[in-house]
């Protein structure tokens, strides 16, 4: 079980790794920074923001078993996987 503690659009001080596309984040983009609980473990995250809108229009989370860095960035996770 998941529960979201933030999730926020930010500008990005230094680099991070997308967990959506796996790609970098390069310091001082745009990304959606969320942090949260999930099976009693703390976790954190960066993505960019289309990969956040495929996130949201794929309408998965962890509790769904995707694999974060696993999906084509922007994509959904079906056109990511077609």
């Amino acid at each position: 079980m998941s529960v979201e503690l933030t999730s926020k659009q930010v500008k990005c001080r230094k680099k991070h790794r997308c967990d959506w596309c796996g790609e970098v984040i390069e310091a001082s983009y745009e990304a959606h920074y969320r942090t949260g609980i999930h099976d009693g473990e703390f976790f954190t995250e960066y993505m960019h923001p289309e990969c956040w809108d495929a996130l949201g229009k794929s309408d998965l989370g962890y509790d769904d078993n995707y694999y974060p860095m696993d999906q084509q960035r922007g994509k959904t996770y079906d056109e990511s996987h077609a």
